[in-house]
């Protein structure tokens, strides 16, 4: 009788501060069996109402479930940002060793192709232009020497598997 006519009150109260169905079945069997050692051990002493007892000890069990479930979500929350602080960190390690490559190997082409190729390729500057900042008496010439450090470039990444990789994964 105390099961039947208690269960739908606290349902209710479990259900409308943000618990599931399950954990308002939960309470309520830890609130019943709470009243019942209660009842045995002498602690309830029938100065109110059973059901408000009861109501009473399933407020209590759903505020500290509440209170577990958020410091247990902060827990978890500050260990994901954490993870993905050093995740950052790592990937901005990788990402200055992978550049730290490319830049080395850019750097053994010289200065002319350095600037033919960065022209060129990343600020997409015509040959004739490039040609009329540089030393060179025509863009023809530029085409020429473009060719030529492109074909060096490819030697010398041809001869570092790892940078390969590298250039591969950031295609």
């Amino acid at each position: 009788m105390i099961y039947r006519q208690n269960r739908g009150r606290i349902f209710g109260y479990v259900l409308s501060n943000s618990g599931t169905t399950e954990q308002a079945a939960d309470i309520f069997q830890e609130s019943v069996i709470a009243l019942y050692e209660n009842v045995k051990d002498d602690i309830f002493k029938g100065e109110s109402a059973i059901s408000t007892y009861l109501y009473s000890i399933a407020r209590f069990k759903w505020l500290n479930q509440i209170k577990k479930d958020k410091v247990r979500a902060e827990h978890h929350n500050s260990l994901d940002l954490s993870e993905q602080k050093e995740q950052g960190q790592l990937a901005t390690i990788i990402s200055d060793e992978n550049k730290a490559q490319v830049l080395e190997v850019i750097g053994l082409l010289g200065e002319d192709c350095k600037k033919i190729l960065v022209e060129s390729i990343y600020h997409n500057t015509s040959m004739k232009d490039i040609a009329a900042a540089g030393n060179f008496s025509s863009d023809q010439i530029v085409r020429n020497k473009k060719y030529k450090c492109i074909k060096k470039l490819r030697e010398l990444i041809s001869k570092r598997p790892a940078l390969i990789k590298i250039l591969r994964s950031n295609e």
